[in-house]
């Protein structure tokens, strides 16, 4: 699947919600939290919601079989035992990010530039890492007290937020010579350079989550969602059915959750365990991804049946 069509797509967004930013009374943090976790969830939901089928079909890929004999003649048995592990990933991850929210964080950022670095599709593996960690880190640019907020927010000591946040800073700024480096060898394509640079301004103009709110809904869970469902050779029928109850049901919650906590601060004291249920969830979903790349064939390779360029 060529991406560039989701790259014009996240400029066309990005400008629009640039032009709001500026043109809109101000919004208060706790609206732009809960704006981003309600968009994400829903939008998002189907990217995560077919965690169950790469699951269900790795239980009975025959290379995953040759490793892991537990199950054997029952695949039942097996994909039970694959969801409890990815359940106990979950508890895992999350209660460590209460316990150690430093070492949780950093290295949050650095499963999700591995994992965002497959949506530019970069066949050299060095510049594929430093566009990945650009998605991660560009917000740190103009943005560095707002993000030293939010992770202060997410538990985070205030001295470790300053140094984070400066390492972000500093790795930004590598990453973008060294991709203009890559280009000038003929090692990353014009446009790729262009889109980085469309990243780095939206990255500039708008706030974290914001930017990383369109970032994950425009390009990365359409384009994981397509190629997943390309993979299991699902029909986009068969792929509203399966994400179809879990979004509605997400919104059904946050409605009930909104007239029960009627007080955006109210709502707000919820926010930090949210946004750590979502990197509890991420960790097994990347584990996950990893797998079936593995013992599935390239999860994160070419579906151009779906989206071109």
């Amino acid at each position: 699947m060529q991406t560039q069509k989701l790259f014009n797509n996240f400029a066309i967004v990005s400008i629009l919600f640039t032009a709001l930013w500026y043109a809109a009374p101000q919004v208060s943090e706790n609206t732009i939290g809960l704006v981003a976790l309600v968009v994400i969830f829903i939008l998002g939901m189907p990217h995560g919601a077919l965690d169950i089928i790469m699951l269900k079909t790795l239980s009975r890929a025959s290379a995953f079989k040759s490793v892991v004999s537990w199950g054997e003649g029952k695949p039942g048995r097996r994909l039970t035992g694959l969801v409890t592990v990815y359940s106990l990933v979950v508890v895992a991850a999350f209660s460590a990010w209460v316990i150690m929210p430093t070492l949780c964080l950093v290295t949050f950022l650095i499963i999700g530039a591995a994992h965002f670095r497959h949506d530019w599709q970069q066949t050299f593996t060095k510049p594929s890492w430093c566009f990945g960690l650009i998605v991660v880190t560009a917000p740190s640019l103009l943005y560095s007290s707002q993000l030293e907020g939010v992770f202060g927010w997410l538990f985070v000591p205030a001295r470790h937020s300053v140094v984070i946040v400066l390492m972000m800073q500093v790795v930004t700024f590598i990453c973008a010579v060294a991709v203009s480096y890559y280009w000038l060898k003929g090692k990353v394509e014009t446009r790729k350079v262009g889109n980085m640079m469309m990243l780095l301004a939206c990255a500039s103009l708008l706030p974290p989550l914001i930017y990383f709110t369109i970032y994950f809904c425009v390009i990365h869970s359409v384009y994981h969602t397509v190629l997943i469902k390309n993979k299991m050779n699902m029909r986009w029928r068969e792929l509203l059915a399966v994400t179809l109850l879990p979004m509605v049901g997400t919104l059904v919650l946050y409605a009930f959750a909104h007239i029960y906590l009627s007080d955006l601060n109210g709502l707000a004291n919820y926010y930090p365990l949210i946004f750590i249920g979502l990197f509890a969830v991420t960790v097994p979903h990347v584990m996950l991804t990893y797998f079936c790349e593995r013992f599935l064939g390239n999860v994160s390779g070419n579906a151009t049946l779906s989206i071109s360029s």
